[in-house]
């Protein structure tokens, strides 16, 4: 959900940043299996007790740091009023039409009387969250489509980032924004505590997106120098920190004051590494489910729930088969969610670029466009 670049350039320059994609939601995909288990069986599990089906929310502090490099890396050379609205229609563009389709589906589910049997939602609510703007449900400030609260953040960060476009920041986008979100995360406690506006300017997730700023601000002046020996080895000593760092919060209860240090830094050192690993070549199943990320997050919850119904009616009785039953549940949800991408994601996508660009639906059809593939994925609940 989240690149301004063609697929041509995208597989041959930074195919692993795709990979961590794929591999960023098949983690909150674990992570919301092993939530349904630990609550059915919390103490037959092992990947629940040991920590690593929670591990897995960490997934959207992962692509938060991907989407901060990919902005910063694609957009180089632009600058000015006409590259802002481009690249401003691309993300609203990107991010909008299938979160609509997604959210109308679980309304429809909602209407019948299929899912959500004893939520209530008001017109209000729904029209904002439809806006992906953070409205109070009772719980937290999630949108009536769950994993649409992460769109919220993204949205967020693609407007300021816009403004760092109108303003010409080629070299120096990092200040800019660093300080845009301190100003905005102060001008916020003028609003009510509950307002949900205060909670998405305030929250320090944002500071992810920085990172990845960072990330891809080094990367680019790093280039010149990819011949040294210790160029060549920096992927692997930053991607095995990150993963150790990730493993060694496992038992810790992550809070949202402390999760852009906790899981934010070892993302850094994840995203940092794999865009320094270069252009060698990921298989392309793993790129795949790159380019499948966002319908992934988008939809997995609906294979989530008719999984659901299926396990309440197994005997779910001992570590190993409670275990089984979250990789074949995680698999298999991964699998047909990554359909929906060939199915509706990118036919929608070609759809938009024609019109979008007046081009022979055919020419279009033979290739992605600006709007690529994206992911987000879903705070731990």
């Amino acid at each position: 959900m989240n690149t301004a670049t063609t697929r041509t350039t995208r597989d041959v320059t930074l195919p692993t940043i795709q990979v961590l994609r794929g591999a960023a939601a098949s983690l909150v995909v674990l992570h919301h299996c092993a939530l349904a288990a630990g609550a059915r069986t919390p103490t037959d599990s092992l990947v629940v007790n040991s920590g690593l089906g929670r591990l897995g929310a960490c997934g959207v502090d992962i692509f938060f740091a991907i989407s901060g490099f990919i902005m910063v890396f694609t957009t180089q050379r632009k600058g000015g009023i006409e590259d802002a609205v481009i690249f401003a229609k691309r993300r609203v563009l990107r991010i909008y039409p299938l979160y609509w389709i997604w959210s109308i589906v679980l309304l429809m589910l909602w209407v019948g009387g299929l899912t959500l049997k004893s939520s209530h939602y008001t017109s209000s609510f729904l029209i904002q969250s439809f806006l992906l703007i953070p409205c109070f449900n009772g719980h937290n400030y999630h949108p009536f489509l769950d994993q649409g609260w992460t769109l919220s953040f993204e949205v967020l960060f693609y407007l300021v980032f816009a403004c760092a476009i109108l303003l010409g920041l080629r070299k120096s986008k990092l200040l800019f924004l660093a300080g845009a979100f301190t100003a905005l995360s102060c001008l916020s406690r003028l609003l009510p505590v509950h307002s949900g506006v205060r909670y998405l300017l305030s929250d320090s997730i944002m500071i992810e997106f920085l990172y990845g700023v960072l990330a891809a601000e080094v990367f680019i002046r790093l280039r010149a120098l990819r011949d040294a020996w210790w160029i060549k080895i920096l992927p692997f000593v930053l991607t095995t920190a990150g993963c150790v760092a990730l493993l060694c919060t496992r038992k810790l209860e992550v809070t949202e004051g402390i999760r852009f240090v906790v899981y934010g830094l070892p993302a850094l050192a994840i995203v940092f590494g794999g865009a320094m690993s270069g252009a060698r070549p990921r298989p392309r199943l793993l790129v795949y489910f790159g380019d499948a990320s966002y319908s992934i997050y988008l939809t997995h919850i609906f294979f989530l729930m008719g999984f659901g119904v299926v396990l309440k009616h197994l005997p779910l009785r001992g570590q190993l088969i409670t275990d089984l039953a979250i990789a074949g549940t995680a698999l298999a949800t991964i699998a047909l969610s990554s359909i929906t991408y060939l199915l509706i994601e990118r036919p929608i996508t070609r759809i938009i670029a024609v019109k979008r660009r007046s081009v022979p639906f055919g020419q279009a059809m033979g290739r992605l466009d600006e709007l690529s593939p994206a992911c987000n994925v879903s705070r731990s609940s």
